[in-house]
């Protein structure tokens, strides 16, 4: 497999952090004009036959060897795992990837829109909803994850929110031992390079971890009378990753000078002279191989060729929240009524899939103001990212972000997230979220003007699904999201409209000539009263998006009726078996998943170590 280690090690030097020569960046334009081209036509897949043979069914497995450790996904997690678990040298590890090494478009990570139309996205789409994504095509909730090396940190928006301390204690009193907030910070810290330009708690951040965090540079005057603003409005500016979540504070991101940081980039590249590690790619997993309830491998397709690989030490699942429950459920762990459904021989009746929860979005409060920024060429704002600035130096050009707990919750997690994210990202491409007949209010947008101020309920009561298609790997899983099943979900929304549209009323927001916008939206204008309460959560249901958080569908947890996996992130009821991405989460974090998948790699890392006699890679 030397091949997919070279072809890994000369996509390092296109990586280089910093700005980068005439001659390279003129070629790196190039490469991103290329992208963004063959984006515009692409196709999502709709499954994923690309991987197999016309003789599925009758193939036999070519042997592709034996490792201690195979671990699915060479995504955010598997790329922390493939790092940490080689760090030892006498454990020899298999990295199997369904995707292609990362492009050299997630440098930028104010491209990153275009990275959801191509391949390293696999397109998933929820079911048709009833009560939220009304204005999505056919009701359906657009379903981004990432497929490729980094997975979701190579395509996302790159921001870094950890969560609040209560929703992690909040999963040690689930039964999960050793999960609670002053368990999982030294993981936090230790993942982390801090590179501030601003003032960041040092008590709480980490200053020489591998993955780079950062503050984008100031919009000259937007940056800081956004956050006077909130501060108007009793917000104290400080660091949301923090002593205090509820502070006002300037986005942080996953971003080295002006490249992302990924966990390809952080982890992976810097240890591919490992000999103990081995990478491949477009390599889909199919099934585990289970015999008398202890993993013994699996197997994988990888250019119409099935191969199947052992593990004498353990089986790793780091394939996302959808893509884990989907392979475990194929390899007969799960409902066993779902199972019978599609003639899969039950191992362990488990509720894999049964606790999807997802973070969801709503962009429809919008303000203009009096100045007109970034009004630059493709090319110029390249050029501007050459030397670290905005738009392209930061996703969606994002200012600042705050939270909000509203009268009646108990816990001091947050009910709300608000970022507002300003020129040039607020325009009418917003609409292409949507489908054609909905697209239209937003045409009325400005690109250079406007700001638009995106609320993420982060704790909703509704939950959804991930179920099996069929029995056949090759189709993709089914996705019921199922927003706004419970009422009190859009209540939280329209508090948290109402606090954003405060913001019209500050001395700050005054100064800057801001103005609420109303968009016309037809359906909720014909049913409602523009502006009432009903007429709000009206347009939530329908411009209601996912914010691409699925967690929850391999819970840990103690009771085998309401998890999947112990607190040691093992499958209930199987050995050498463990699930270590997103879906383990018992409950959603008050922030975006990927610090929090990052900080649960880092840590399934020194669990794993330890149950094989090593501590601080120290044999004990």
């Amino acid at each position: 497999m030397y091949a997919f280690r070279l072809g890994i090690a000369l996509c390092v030097a296109v990586f280089a952090y910093g700005v980068l020569s005439d001659s390279d960046f003129d070629k790196f334009v190039e490469e991103i004009e290329a992208f963004i081209n063959a984006s515009d036509s692409y196709v999502l897949p709709t499954n994923k036959d690309s991987y197999f043979s016309d003789e599925n069914d009758t193939v036999s497995p070519t042997d592709y060897g034996t490792y201690d450790f195979i671990i699915v996904g060479g995504g955010a997690a598997g790329g922390v795992l493939a790092n940490r678990l080689t760090e030892i040298e006498n454990f020899t590890v298999l990295v199997v990837e369904a995707g292609k090494v990362d492009p050299p478009i997630s440098r930028i990570t104010g491209l990153a829109a275009y990275l959801k139309n191509s391949d390293w996205n696999w397109g998933y789409w929820s079911t048709v909803q009833t009560k939220g994504c009304l204005a999505s095509p056919d009701q359906k909730c657009r379903f981004t994850a990432g497929k490729g090396l980094g997975g979701g940190s190579s395509i996302n928006w790159a921001m870094h929110v950890r969560g609040n301390a209560a929703d992690f204690d909040k999963w040690e009193d689930l039964g999960n031992s050793g999960w609670s907030y002053s368990d999982c910070l030294p993981y936090f810290k230790k993942s982390q390079f801090g590179n501030f330009s601003v003032d960041i708690d040092t008590d709480y951040q980490g200053t020489d971890g591998p993955q780079s965090i950062t503050v984008a540079e100031d919009t000259p005057t937007l940056t800081q009378e956004i956050i006077n603003a909130f501060t108007e409005l009793g917000k104290t500016e400080g660091d949301y990753n923090g002593a205090d979540q509820y502070n006002v504070g300037r986005i942080q991101y996953f971003q080295k000078y002006n490249v992302r940081s990924t966990t390809a980039n952080a982890y992976v590249r810097p240890v591919l002279n490992r000999t103990n590690l081995e990478l491949i790619f477009e390599a889909l997993v199919t099934k585990i191989d289970i015999s008398n309830n202890t993993a013994t491998g699996i197997q994988f397709w990888q250019n119409g060729t099935l191969y199947s690989a052992t593990a004498s030490k353990e089986v790793i699942l780091s394939a996302g929240a959808i893509g884990s429950p989907q392979l475990l459920l194929l390899s007969g762990i799960g409902p066993q009524e779902e199972l019978d459904e599609h003639n899969i021989t039950t191992l362990v009746d488990l509720p894999v899939g049964k606790n999807l929860i997802d973070h969801i979005n709503y962009r429809g409060v919008f303000f203009r103001t009096n100045m007109s920024l970034y009004n630059g060429t493709f090319e110029e704002n390249l050029d501007l990212w050459n030397e670290n600035k905005r738009p392209l130096a930061a996703p969606g050009s994002i200012q600042a972000i705050t939270f909000y707990n509203f009268e009646g919750n108990t816990s001091t997690s947050p009910d709300m997230e608000a970022f507002i994210a300003g020129p040039p990202s607020v325009s009418s491409s917003i609409g292409s979220l949507f489908a054609d007949e909905y697209a239209s209010p937003y045409d009325v947008l400005n690109a250079s003007t406007d700001l638009s101020v995106e609320l993420v309920l982060l704790h909703q009561l509704s939950r959804g699904t991930v179920t099996l298609q069929s029995s056949d790997p090759s189709d993709y899983p089914i996705i019921d999201v199922n927003y706004f099943a419970e009422d009190e979900d859009l209540e939280v929304f329209y508090l948290g409209i109402q606090e954003a549209l405060k913001l019209e009323n500050t001395t700050a927001f005054q100064r800057l000539g801001a103005t609420a916008i109303y968009i016309d939206v037809p359906v909720c204008n014909d049913a409602y009263d523009k502006l009432s309460k009903d007429w709000w959560l009206c347009t939530v249901q329908y411009y209601s998006i996912s914010t691409l958080h699925p967690v929850g569908t391999t819970a840990m947890g103690t009771n085998t009726s309401t998890s999947v996996v112990s607190s040691e992130l093992k499958v209930h009821g199987i050995d050498q078996l463990r699930v270590v991405d997103a879906g383990i989460m018992p409950t959603t974090v008050s922030g975006h998943t990927t610090a929090a998948v990052v900080m649960i790699a880092e840590k399934a890392a020194d669990l794993i170590k330890a149950d094989y006699g090593y501590v601080n890679n120290t044999a004990i």
